[in-house]
């Protein structure tokens, strides 16, 4: 049988355990102060703002989700290949200015923390000696037997006391007044939050829409021609213009049917600044154009067409791939692309004011042009933004954080007793003035001269 280990020794073992476990204690401690340090600093914050005050002017500067060809008629190359590294197309979106707003909430939660929140050790209510109550600037002495008036009168507005001994009193008035500050914090923290709630996971897209069109669909800005469901259909009932005596445009009102499984769920006239809101999509009135509409007659069949659309029988395809409103003073007129019977690819034009340019033979079939018409569209802008409500209730924080802070009157009274007297006291850190309204109240109250 093995001799067992001395005694000693197991002690020894046991303390440089005991010590690694200490180390490794300090250590992470250590680790998570210094990660407060830095997340709280005043620096970090100076340093974050600036960043993002200035990507912010870039973005104004920098036209966001132009389209490709804006870009490479307005910057160098060089230029626009810094454009693209750094997305400064869409900066709102990109992620380093995603992650700056995200440092700078965490910076703003950090320094509320420490600063307001975290409870500091010893920490305890204590009332003031006697020569430094006496040389407060609100200050009275009172005989000791009025103590059983006095109190009464100053609980009317110090309603909490937060010290109660022997030697005496303090009554505090609206002690939620302190977290006012801490309030504006974290109501500005939500107000993040929403906003990175709405960059993350809203989106913003455009659809057009002609007289009778049925859309499902509508194209995402800034994903060139990605498209995304509306989860319903929107059919455009009716579009209407309305213009002021000198030509510009006074309003102009999209009539829009919600359709579900081929039902009407409800219908609405979508305004600016009078959208469509259905099932957390917001749809604008954004914009409104007119785009020719061709009418032809293709061996004796009515044909009518807008540009670039595509009509094909029988191997014959014709597409109308430019309008012009005045071709050399001769009216209007369209080219169309077409396959001849060969099929290569040809073009021709067609005038609907010159009689020997309405009528064509393309390919074997007589296509005449009867009328060119306007055909209004209307243009929607398809937001969804999941943080709005989020940013809504940072609002109300810090309206009501703001209200704390300027407009509620909060200071503390202190009483002491002594063998002989009482000395009374008040102190308020900010309304200075209107504290000293309330407390002179008291005294007056004491003096007979205000029994209420």
């Amino acid at each position: 049988m093995l001799p067992k280990e001395p005694l000693p020794l197991q002690n020894a073992t046991n303390a440089t355990r005991n010590s690694d476990i200490e180390d490794n204690s300090i250590k992470e401690k250590n680790t998570i102060n210094r990660l407060f340090g830095f997340f709280g600093s005043v620096k970090l914050t100076v340093f974050i703002l600036s960043f993002i005050a200035i990507t912010s002017v870039l973005g104004t500067l920098i036209k966001q989700n132009a389209p490709a060809e804006e870009y490479l008629s307005t910057y160098s190359e060089t230029i626009i290949r810094i454009i693209v590294l750094f997305k400064l197309y869409d900066i709102y979106h990109a992620p380093w200015f995603i992650g700056a707003v995200v440092v700078f909430a965490i910076n703003l939660g950090v320094c509320t923390f420490t600063r307001f929140f975290r409870k500091k050790k010893g920490a305890s209510f204590s009332l003031p000696d006697e020569k430094t109550l006496s040389n407060m600037e609100l200050s009275f002495t009172l005989n000791k037997d009025l103590e059983g008036v006095l109190l009464p009168l100053i609980k009317k507005s110090f309603k909490k006391k937060i010290y109660d001994s022997d030697d005496g009193l303090i009554y505090e008035k609206n002690p939620f007044s302190k977290y006012g500050v801490p309030l504006i914090h974290i109501s500005i923290i939500v107000i993040l939050i929403g906003s990175l709630v709405g960059l993350i996971w809203g989106y913003k897209g455009f659809v057009v829409l002609h007289k009778g069109d049925i859309k499902e669909k509508f194209l995402l800005r800034g994903e060139g021609t990605k498209e995304m469901g509306l989860g319903f259909a929107i059919r455009c009932k009716d579009f209407n213009i309305s213009y002021y005596p000198n030509g510009s445009p006074k309003d102009y009102v999209t009539t829009v049917e919600v359709i579900e499984k081929g039902r009407v769920i409800l219908e609405k006239d979508i305004r600016v600044n009078n959208p469509l809101n259905y099932k957390g999509l917001h749809l604008y009135q954004s914009s409104y154009g007119v785009s020719p509409l061709f009418m032809f007659k293709i061996d004796g069949k009515e044909v009518n067409l807008k540009e670039h659309d595509e009509y094909e029988t029988q191997g014959f395809i014709m597409i109308p791939i430019r309008f012009d409103a005045s071709i050399h003073n001769f009216g209007p007129g369209v080219q169309v692309a077409y396959l001849d019977n060969n099929g290569e690819p040809k073009t021709a034009w067609f005038l609907r004011d010159i009689p020997k340019m309405k009528q064509r033979n393309l390919a074997g079939k007589t296509v005449m042009l009867e009328d060119i018409k306007e055909d209004l569209w209307t243009g929607l802008e398809v937001t969804y933004d999941p943080g709005v409500s989020i940013v809504w209730t940072g609002f109300a924080l810090l309206l009501l954080g703001l209200y704390i802070n300027f407009f509620v009157i909060s200071g503390r009274v202190y009483i002491r007793r002594l063998p002989d007297a009482l000395i009374v006291a008040g102190i308020s850190i900010k309304h200075k003035e209107r504290f000293r309204i309330a407390f002179e109240k008291i005294m007056r109250g004491l003096n007979g001269t205000d029994p209420s």
